[in-house]
Formats: structure tokens, sequence, C-alpha cells
């Protein structure tokens, strides 16, 4: 009995991420038509610390990779999403998530991208990529991810 009432609770909790949407592919969803170069645009996001914004020096390789994507595709239109670990209040976690989407934007505008091809939302804690109460889940929901609108 116990093992049927967790798989419903599994389901209840994964129905969201199955339930389709008007959007196209996102990272990590679906990737029917995307080329190898789109997926990895797409599934390698931008990580950030606890409670900061500010791009870590690990991370300027991921996101000269999605310079370089955004060079050889320039008909591509992105979203920029910032996303929160579970902590915090969800005003505080969708501000910081505003601020994390708009350092990878900064970023990748001041290498040349054509700000009107981007845009930037902040999702706070609210679509987490791990679920646990650990710092390794933490760690993958605190970051910018991006996704294509046009593809």
């Amino acid at each position: 009995m116990r093992k049927l009432l967790l798989v419903a609770a599994l389901a209840l909790a994964l129905a969201p991420l199955v339930v389709g949407c008007s959007k196209k592919p996102q990272g990590g969803g679906e990737t029917t038509g995307l080329t190898a170069a789109d997926q990895m645009f797409l599934n390698n996001h931008v990580y950030f610390d606890f409670d900061r914004y500010n791009i870590r020096p690990d991370q300027i390789d991921t996101l000269q990779s999605k310079v370089a994507y955004l060079g050889q595709n320039p008909s591509a239109q992105v979203e920029i999403q910032g996303h929160c670990d579970e902590r915090g209040t969800e005003a505080y976690n969708l501000a910081l998530g505003d601020r994390r989407a708009k350092a990878a934007y900064n970023y990748v505008v001041g290498q040349g991208v054509a700000s009107s091809r981007l845009t930037t939302v902040s999702y706070g804690k609210d679509r987490p990529l791990a679920f646990g109460n650990d710092e390794a889940a933490w760690a993958q929901n605190r970051r910018a991810q991006f996704v294509l609108l046009n593809r």
C-alpha cells in the first residue's frame, strides 16, 4: 500500500511536467526536430552560487558556447529563464531569479548578441530541475536556462 501511495504521489508531482504547453521545446524537454547543437544549447545551463546572481568564472565557457550558438543561428529568439532553489520566500526568489536571468542576458548582449533576440523571465523556485532537500538538488535549481522560442 505504501508503494502504491508513493507511486501515486510521484505521478501527481510529475503531471505538470507531462502536460503539454504551447511553447516550443525547452531545455530538457521534447527534442523532436532539434539538432545536436540545439540540444546542447538547451541542456547546458548557467549555474549560480547560493543567494548570488553574479556569473561564476566556471560558467563563462557555458555562456561563451551560447554566444557562439547564437552567432551561428542568427534567427534564433531566446528566453532566458531565472531559477532558484526552494529556500527563501516566493517574492525573494522571483527577484533573485530575475537578477540571474538578467546577469546571463547582460553577458550575452555584452558579447555582441542583439538584445532584440532575447527576453528574460523569472520562475523563482517554481520550476525545479531536481527534487530534494540537499545541496546537490539545490545547486541544479540555481540556474539561468536558455529556451528557444522559434524552433
